[in-house]
């Protein structure tokens, strides 16, 4: 559901765009949207919500993508599922030679929109794994051959073969003077306020995926807060003050 803050100029536009394509669905026919990253997907549900002619499928591959297609029906129609593949990439090197950004830049090099990439996801030291929509997968296998310096193996496999890491995050408990953005970043990620400021200030925060660059935002349990390069923190709960005024609360710490 969408926030109590109001909507970008972007995001306005975008949900504009997003009702045209339904317009143009003329109630019988179905559309496979693009990748859609987790705030696009709200908006789009803002949308759906008020289409009672549609019923959606959101698929990214895996139960935790957070990158995702959604198939929108008619609500007539039986429920099917975006058709998506993987990208196995294999590369020899020392660890740390081929990140996830060098991937995706390389991705993007041999053709392909950032709309058209789904999550990419770092199996092992020297092994990952791009998701794409069934139409790209056999191209990127047969064009992917460097990322960066290395010199790369990429071979489509089924995604019931996907080797997923594990990640059930880190709890995390402590207090806070308040649920400002910066006093939870700073107890999640152990850094201090001063620095945490400037990381917000910087434009590398997002909020339930939208991008906050205010320090005093107020969070609320079930918030999201993601800081890029370090991971993500899940404010599982609130509860309660101690004596002397400080918030106890919970969280989950994701690498």
């Amino acid at each position: 559901m969408i926030t109590a803050s109001p909507l970008s100029d972007a995001e306005k536009q975008w949900m504009q765009n997003f009702e045209r394509k339904l317009e143009t669905l003329g109630g019988n026919r179905t559309l496979t949207t693009a990748f859609l990253d987790p705030r696009q997907l709200e908006l789009a549900d803002v949308v759906l919500c008020r289409e009672s002619a549609y019923a959606y499928t959101v698929y990214g591959g895996y139960p935790e993508a957070e990158r995702n297609l959604l198939c929108i029906f008619p609500a007539q129609h039986k429920e099917k599922l975006p058709e998506l593949e993987a990208v196995r990439v294999s590369w020899k090197g020392p660890a740390g030679q081929v990140g996830h950004r060098d991937l995706l830049g390389a991705v993007l090099a041999i053709g392909l929109k950032r709309d058209q990439v789904g999550d990419i996801i770092t199996t092992s030291e020297q092994q990952a794994v791009v998701i794409v929509a069934a139409a790209q997968a056999a191209y990127i296998s047969a064009n992917l051959t460097e990322v960066g310096h290395a010199r790369v193996e990429s071979t489509t496999i089924d995604l019931a073969d996907l080797p997923l890491p594990k990640d059930d995050g880190r709890d995390i408990k402590g207090t806070v003077p308040s649920l400002r953005l910066d006093a939870v970043i700073s107890l999640g990620f152990s850094l201090s306020r001063s620095k945490v400021v400037l990381l917000i200030r910087g434009g590398i925060v997002r909020v339930n995926w939208r991008p906050v660059d205010s320090p005093a935002h107020q969070l609320k349990e079930g918030d999201q807060v993601s800081l890029k390069g370090k991971g993500r923190l899940l404010l599982t709960s609130v509860e309660g003050e101690t004596r002397k005024g400080r918030i106890h609360i919970k969280l989950k710490r994701y690498s």
